[in-house]
């Protein structure tokens, strides 16, 4: 027996379903970034909300500072014009000569502008970014590009500190630069090399503006002469305060020093003003995760305190809870 029928079966169409399409299924779409941060706010761990409130502290405290910053550079730059306009006439009157201390005493005051305890910019006009800002410098002589025909000692006085460098001719010079750095580490100081391999020394700000900038060297005749110790100027990497301050306007090059001081100035501002645009946007991000839907409806405190005090205070009393278990812990601990 031959079996047809399911071959005639399996070919036949039904007609119900010809006129049927099947529906394709919706494409998952990708959610916003707004909605993702709004679940994120929803899941913040209440805990850790001390540590938010520290952060967004910070980041508007170093925002700030450096929103003065800004305002301080564009000051010093504005005086630094006009000191330059003074310097290039032949001759200046008596009116013009204090105006030229009027601008030094202004850009000594605003140097040293401060918000919330702390400089805004530090003595080469940089703004302050960091607890710790140093000022490097390098001492005439002090470098490794010297013949080392001998062992010698060199002795240095900086900032009623003492450093002691022994230029040994047989050691390595990456051991003696460790070295080296380590006595330098003990006079709260830093070394580095520059590409001329001068030691270039980094002071912290507030030590410089107490320092007069004066070292006394004294070596055995090879880098120094022997003897009693010798007085020299340490030489600023960048312009500083004190290098306008001690200018003399009339004399030859202090139209140099002060165009070098400007250039920085306008370097340093048009870096701060991109690194504002950065600090912003990561502040309100700090405060959009500050916010919570709960706040939203409750509204004001001081608000429902003033109309219900009663139903405000049973609802603070309802809503609090004390020490946790690893609060406790920890004070323990403590002790």
């Amino acid at each position: 027996m031959k079996l047809t029928g399911i071959t005639q079966r399996k070919n036949q169409v039904n007609p119900a379903s010809a006129g049927k399409i099947k529906r394709p299924e919706k494409l998952s779409t990708r959610q916003p970034s707004s909605v993702l941060l709004h679940q994120q706010m929803m899941q913040l761990n209440l805990q850790e909300r001390p540590k938010l409130i520290a952060e967004v502290s910070d980041s508007h405290k170093m925002y700030s500072r450096l929103m003065m910053a800004g305002e301080v550079l564009r000051t010093v730059a504005s005086e630094l014009i006009k000191l330059r306009q003074i310097a290039e006439l032949a001759h200046y009157s008596p009116d013009q000569a204090n105006q030229i201390d009027t601008i030094k005493k202004k850009l000594l005051f605003w140097s040293q502008k401060r918000l919330f305890g702390h400089y805004v910019v530090d003595s080469s006009f940089a703004p302050i970014q960091t607890d710790n800002p140093l000022i490097e410098f390098t001492i005439p002589g002090l470098d490794f590009q010297r013949e080392r025909l001998r062992d010698e000692v060199v002795s240095l006085y900086i900032n009623n500190r003492l450093v002691t460098l022994a230029f040994e001719r047989t050691e390595d010079r990456e051991v003696l630069l460790e070295q080296f750095k380590m006595m330098f580490a003990y006079a709260h100081l830093q070394l580095r090399l520059n590409q001329q391999q001068e030691f270039v020394i980094g002071m912290r700000d507030e030590h410089w503006r107490a320092w007069d900038g004066q070292v006394f060297v004294s070596g055995q005749g090879g880098r120094y002469a022997e003897g009693a110790p010798i007085a020299v100027q340490a030489q600023a990497c960048y312009p500083v305060l004190d290098t306008i301050g001690r200018l003399l306007v009339n004399e030859s090059g202090a139209i140099q020093h002060i165009e070098a001081l400007l250039e920085r100035v306008n370097k340093l501002y048009l870096a701060l003003s991109k690194v504002l645009k950065t600090k912003k946007v990561r502040a309100n991000q700090l405060i959009a995760f500050c916010t919570h839907p709960e706040l939203e409806q409750f509204g004001s405190f001081k608000q429902h305190l003033a109309n219900n005090p009663e139903l405000s205070l049973k609802s603070i009393h309802r809503g609090f809870s004390g020490p946790s278990r690893d609060n406790v812990i920890k004070l323990l601990r403590k002790r």
